[in-house]
């Protein structure tokens, strides 16, 4: 791989708000520092994932806009899975573009190409368990403000942007936590990132959706979360992408950062968001209760549109109680409450029109599960080594067949569930990219998984340790 040459060094600065110093961020290339060696290196530990790039698997489009805007990412659009190679490119693409719009000031040039779709990078970094080496909680808001990231990216926060109970408490009284949010929090969040998708814009010029690249740092696990988020929202599925490999491993191969430093506390802060919203950030992080107090409850116009009224393949916990009951029914038992006996999985995913796969690690079995729940632990889903990056298509395959599940049969009813429903977006991911012809009524995710399913209060069959 050649190795690129460096940019020119671009400075901006941001209030870091747990120090209340402003915090100077300047954009480099790291290829200067990189030798061909550490590219080949990077290279090899990500190769299979060129292989899932080429193929984003059946994308369900039915809620997503038509979007007919002149595309400027061929190399992306249309694809699920892209590698590092291909987010480095379309990002160098991008300041291409932006120069040569800056070097046309005629109206007609910038009118021409106002509306056309943008590359904005999320970093979804989120950590569910201490850091091994550390046995410290790392904090990825924290991380983003204070290392290294992407250019001009946005930080989402999958526990803010929700439906929590400190915003709607009538919606989630039992205060469980990151659960999808309502459209319109989404969209209004979107405007704030600067993130468009509408069929007209407010001038009556033509429709837009951005390109939604989303990556995390290395020890992240869980960007499927995020991408399931922009997916059941009704962002254009064609315009959303998983970056195969961490920004770690971006920067191995030569891609651009910020690296922020602390300089005086009279720099001018320049926040990267939408217009009119700077005093949402704290720090460059969204500030999802100030944002919503501020602008929600229609005191803001939103341009961002979801094209749903609300989250879309998400059932609730009578629906997955159903399923339960049928396999229950199946095997004749007379206690579900103490259940010792119960039909094997593969007979149920053999015999039943709809079929529970519990994606958790080890909670599946020390702290209980649904009954009849095809165990499908979301770490077998992705490279040993890397786990930002997805197996090979074959392997994915090949671990949905040996549990009996006929993930390519569209009439079988897949309820997804893990602990808090994050693992679980993995699943409907991978089912995704093998081409299951994905429907709102045949893949479903229990956003409350295990966390309501498991807990005392609630008088459900479970299977305990």
């Amino acid at each position: 791989m050649m190795v690129r040459p460096n940019v020119p060094i671009l400075a901006f600065a941001t209030l870091n708000v747990h120090t209340n110093a402003w915090m100077h961020v300047a954009t480099i290339s790291c290829c200067a520092r990189r030798t061909r060696n550490n590219v080949a290196s990077c290279q090899e530990r990500l190769g299979h994932r060129n292989d899932n790039s080429r193929s984003s698997g059946t994308l369900r489009s039915s809620n997503a806009l038509d979007i007919s805007t002149h595309e400027p990412f061929p190399n992306l659009y249309g694809k699920t899975l892209v590698s590092i190679q291909e987010c480095i490119d379309a990002h160098l693409h991008q300041q291409q573009q932006q120069q040569s719009r800056n070097n046309h000031s005629n109206e007609h040039h910038l009118n021409n190409n106002k509306n056309a779709p943008r590359l904005q990078f999320i970093d979804a970094s989120w950590y569910h368990r201490p850091d091994p080496t550390t046995n410290a909680l790392r904090n990825p808001s924290l991380e983003f403000q204070s290392k290294p990231r992407i250019p001009h990216s946005h930080y989402l926060d999958i526990d803010a942007l929700a439906t929590t109970y400190e915003l709607f408490p009538r919606d989630n009284p039992k205060k469980l936590p990151h659960m999808m949010p309502p459209p319109d929090l989404f969209a209004l969040a979107m405007d704030a990132y600067g993130i468009r998708q509408f069929a007209h814009d407010a001038d009556g010029g033509g429709s837009v959706a951005d390109h939604v690249v989303i990556y995390a740092r290395r020890g992240a696990v869980f960007t499927p979360r995020t991408w399931f988020l922009f997916l059941c929202m009704g962002h254009d599925p064609k315009r959303m992408h998983l970056m195969q490999g961490s920004l770690e491993d971006w920067m191995e191969m030569g891609g651009e950062v910020e690296y922020p430093s602390f300089v005086s506390d009279t720099a001018e802060s320049v926040v990267s968001c939408g217009e009119g919203y700077e005093d949402c950030f704290d720090g460059g992080i969204l500030n999802v209760t100030k944002l919503y107090r501020s602008r929600g409850h229609d005191k803001t116009k939103i341009r961002y549109q979801t094209s749903v009224s609300r989250a879309t393949n998400i059932c609730e916990k009578d629906e997955v109680l159903r399923a339960v009951n049928e396999h229950l029914s199946l095997s004749s038992l007379s206690n579900p409450q103490n259940i010792t006996n119960y039909l094997p999985n593969a007979d149920i995913a053999n015999n039943s029109k709809t079929i529970i796969i519990d994606t958790r690690g080890s909670g599946y079995s020390q702290k209980g599960h649904m009954p009849s729940a095809i165990h499908l632990p979301y770490r077998q889903l992705v490279s040993p080594s890397n786990p930002l990056v997805l197996l090979p298509k074959e392997e994915l395959h090949d671990l949905f067949v040996s549990r009996g599940i006929r993930y390519q049969d569209p009439d079988l009813k897949i309820i997804l569930s893990c602990g808090s429903g994050v693992s679980v977006c993995h699943a409907f991911l991978v089912l995704t990219i093998l081409g299951r012809r994905i429907s709102e009524e045949n893949t479903r995710v229990y956003d409350g998984s295990w966390k309501e399913w498991g807990r005392a209060e609630e008088d459900l069959p479970r299977i305990l340790p």
